[in-house]
């Protein structure tokens, strides 16, 4: 049987209520036990961190002349806080755990994750690890990417 055309406007769209689901009351009725983050919490934001951070260094990568990674987090394998992964077009995966782990383990691995993926011998390493640090550092203190100034953070702090 053929499909009818609609003969009837579409329904007018409805105001529904937009407040973040941990500002609703429980199902219970009662109030969301979860912790609120409000304007005063100083609680880092570690996937905001680590997509700017990996970010830059993807683009001082490839302005350095090689290829970036992906990046992903966490690694597939929970047991796992660093992994590689070669994919057949020649491309690499590097997943690295953020959460329960200092920023600066978190950076030094995404960086040794460019170095092991363009295979670079020991000079050259050596090198790149040195541009890629110094575009981190850059970022920490405020620098931003390619201009946009973003919110400072250390390296040193506990993700």
């Amino acid at each position: 049987m053929p499909a009818t055309p609609r003969t009837h406007p579409p329904a007018a769209l409805r105001l529904v209520d937009a407040a973040p689901v941990r500002d609703r009351p429980h199902r219970a009725g009662g109030a969301s036990t979860r912790p609120q983050r409000g304007a005063g919490d100083r609680a880092p934001d570690l996937s905001g961190r680590f997509v700017l951070t990996v970010r830059a260094l993807t683009m001082a990568a490839r302005s350095l002349g090689l290829s970036a990674p992906s990046f992903q987090s966490p690694p597939r394998s929970d047991a796992l806080d660093r992994s590689i992964q070669r994919m057949p077009a020649g491309d690499c995966v590097v997943g690295v755990r953020v959460k329960g782990r200092p920023f600066g383990a978190v950076v030094a691995d995404a960086i040794e994750g460019i170095v092991v993926c363009n295979e670079l011998g020991a000079d050259a390493a050596g090198a790149v690890r040195d541009e890629l640090w110094r575009e981190a550092a850059s970022i920490s203190s405020g620098g931003g990417i390619q201009g946009h100034p973003v919110a400072s953070f250390p390296l040193n702090e506990a993700a």
